[in-house]
């Protein structure tokens, strides 16, 4: 058989019947060339692929918003209550398992191909669950949500790299930015399951409710994994050109270009050779240059501060200030869900990082004269625009990009190196943010935290690339040069 370097079937071959007949249904009139799908038709045939592995991406939600309404609970039912330390490591292990899940997900992602690794991922998430909820002493949390963790993990990594090797050029910012959307809704529904938790006749034991839930998200990505068509992409990088061919024309009405060098190589790069190579620089130095700015401007260390400035605004309920932050920023998330095909993935990520600037500003403004009248309102206003304008932005595209701007042979150990900076930046903002606030002071703090979205505002203009309306093969080439 000859394949052209376009990926498709020269005059005179025989197509694979799958392709033929989507030859025969969307080509131009001459039955050899397949047209691209309209927008509608091709969004409609991604929608249960990415539904699918959107499944991994509301768990990894969920297990980070679950523990913040349930901890208290929890603790007193398996006897940790006012022990900090085992509290906190309840907590930080899933980090730690999400720490090593994220390292190991692009290589077993390499071998063993994106639907199974999906599905494996399911499995330790649900598995993870069952032991959290079936827990009767701290170890026993603390090897569920390790497990958890270890899901997440490889979740953070799988999720955002199907949906990229698997959607159109043109609509890869629309469903690249699911995952996004549903790690927020996860966190809501997790928020929201906490909520009788706030009740004082609510059974004590609703916790461990909370957590057999979890495990319906992750049961079913294990069981619907197979259903999911497999990545072209990973086929190509295993020789099975016909198959990735004919999965595009399917999913897309044509084949992807492919570059000479993608189509005929089935290596999988070393870790040596993914950072060391000369052509992967730029993309090695982007992906977790953007996890380390977004890390450092404090996102995560303003979400847990919130109650506190909720507190001051009126609002006692912690849980509520917490559903309250969630909904911001899943609106922020939402509305760029619409722009990235449109505006771009810079213009949303540069501003977005300008903006948070002016919002951590107003926050240290705020911690700086906390007895003014408008310190409150100030306060309040500035941690949710924050969070709106960081779900515009900064929070959907450093995922997006790092799963668009390495090259096929280094995609699944390039993701790896970026969330494994992602998890190790979070542990480190999560253990440095009180004891900085108590030596410097909150104000000092939150400059800081605007001095790194400036930071990340320049980053992004100077040496960040577009990626809009191209093919990953393109990005990899533009990337290269």
């Amino acid at each position: 058989m000859s394949i052209g370097m376009g990926g498709g079937y020269a005059r005179g071959a025989r197509a694979p019947a799958s392709v033929s007949a989507s030859m025969e249904e969307m080509g131009d009139g001459d039955g050899l060339v397949p047209k691209p799908l309209g927008a509608a038709e091709a969004l409609r045939r991604a929608a249960f692929p990415i539904f699918v592995a959107a499944l991994g991406a509301f768990s990894f939600g969920y297990h980070c918003g679950v523990v913040n309404p349930a901890l208290e609970a929890l603790s007193v039912d398996i006897g940790i209550a006012g022990n900090l330390a085992a509290e906190g490591a309840v907590v930080s292990s899933m980090l730690f398992g999400a720490a090593v899940g994220s390292f190991t997900a692009g290589g077993f992602a390499d071998k063993r191909g994106r639907k199974a690794s999906l599905a494996i991922a399911g499995v330790v998430l649900a598995v993870g669950s069952a032991l959290c909820a079936m827990a009767m002493s701290l170890n026993g949390m603390l090897l569920g949500r390790l497990l958890v963790g270890l899901g997440v993990g490889l979740v953070s990594i799988l999720v955002p790299m199907y949906v990229s090797e698997l959607s159109p050029p043109a609509h890869r910012g629309i469903l690249g930015s699911g995952p996004q959307l549903s790690i927020g809704c996860g966190i809501l529904f997790a928020m929201l399951f906490g909520l009788p938790l706030q009740s004082a006749d609510v059974n004590p034991t609703w916790w461990r409710t909370m957590f057999w839930i979890a495990c319906v998200p992750g049961a079913l990505l294990a069981a619907l994994a197979n259903g999911i068509p497999e990545s072209p992409s990973w086929l190509r990088s295993k020789g099975r050109f016909q198959e990735a061919d004919a999965i595009e024309s399917k999913q897309f009405g044509a084949s992807a270009p492919v570059a000479t060098d993608d189509a005929s190589t089935t290596k999988v790069a070393t870790w040596r050779e993914t950072l060391q190579g000369r052509e992967n620089r730029r993309a090695v130095i982007t992906g977790p240059g953007l996890f380390f700015i977004q890390q450092f401007a404090g996102i995560n260390a303003i979400i847990y501060f919130s109650t506190s400035i909720f507190q001051s605004a009126g609002i006692e309920s912690g849980v509520a200030a917490s559903v309250a932050v969630c909904l911001v920023n899943l609106v922020g998330s939402m509305i760029a869900t619409g722009l990235l095909d449109k505006t771009g993935r810079k213009p949303l990520l540069m501003y977005s990082f300008l903006g948070m600037a002016f919002s951590c500003v107003g926050l240290a403004i705020a911690a700086a004269y906390p007895t003014a009248t408008m310190a409150p309102a100030l306060s309040l206003f500035s941690v949710l625009s924050y969070v709106f304008i960081f779900g515009m932005g900064a929070g959907p595209v450093p995922g997006l990009l790092s799963s668009e701007i390495f090259a096929p042979a280094v995609r699944g150990k390039g993701m790896s190196l970026c969330f494994l900076a992602h998890w190790v930046f979070n542990f480190c903002i999560g253990q440095g943010f009180l004891p900085a606030v108590e030596y410097f002071g909150a104000s000092f703090v939150y400059l800081i935290f605007a001095a790194f979205s400036l930071f990340g505002f320049l980053f992004t203009k100077g040496y960040v690339i577009e990626t809009k309306g191209k093919s990953l093969e393109q990005i990899s080439t533009e990337l290269h040069i």
